[in-house]
């Protein structure tokens, strides 16, 4: 009767961490879909001529990075996108770069990505990103057109190193597909008329 009772609760066990391994397999699936759509809206926004739909965009997708690198267990890439929300959503605020420069968010943005890096930075690749956000909180706020689009570039350049190290499908194909398209826009040949007025 012990022996009979014992093969029942194994029997339970495998039948659990079979559940329990479907689940999270099925979570994985779905935080991979959500970074991919985060991944088609900064494509969208990237390729945008207007500065104003290009910081537009890039605020959707950063609130929807900031979860997905959450759920994917980088505490520092989540508070990373989340600063990122609030830099692009205050330089779209503020319509021109005269506005911009009268401020002291460049500073602010920039330290409060220091500190975060300081206390939750935990691997080479972290610090890149760290880099990156350092870089975008001064170049949102000082520069449009081709120099914001370089300046996203380079910053996008740092961010793949730690997409790669958290294995990040959706965060790899966007900084490559991303780096396409802007230095597809910065070519010398192409000639394009960047708008930094507000979007109508």
């Amino acid at each position: 009767m012990q022996k009979v009772d014992n093969g029942e609760l194994f029997l339970k066990y495998i039948r659990f961490y079979c559940l329990v391994f479907e689940l999270s397999h099925q979570a994985l699936l779905w935080v991979q879909a959500l970074g991919f759509v985060s991944m088609a809206i900064g494509w969208w926004a990237n390729a945008q001529k207007n500065d104003q739909q290009l910081l537009s965009g890039n605020v959707i997708a950063s609130g929807l990075t900031a979860a997905h690198l959450g759920l994917l267990g980088s505490s520092l890439g989540m508070m990373n996108q989340l600063l990122n929300l609030f830099r692009f959503a205050c330089s779209r605020h503020f319509t021109t770069l005269t506005q911009r420069r009268i401020h002291c968010l460049p500073v602010l943005f920039a330290t409060a990505a220091l500190v975060q890096g300081l206390t939750l930075a935990e691997h080479w690749s972290e610090w890149c990103a760290v880099a990156s956000a350092i870089v975008m909180s001064f170049a949102l706020f000082y520069c449009a057109g081709a120099k914001l689009r370089f300046a996203m570039l380079f910053s996008n350049m740092l961010n793949l190193t730690l997409s790669a190290y958290l294995s990040s499908w959706s965060g790899i194909a966007y900084q490559l597909v991303t780096i396409i398209i802007l230095t597809y826009s910065l070519v010398p040949q192409k000639t394009v008329s960047y708008d930094s007025e507000p979007a109508l």
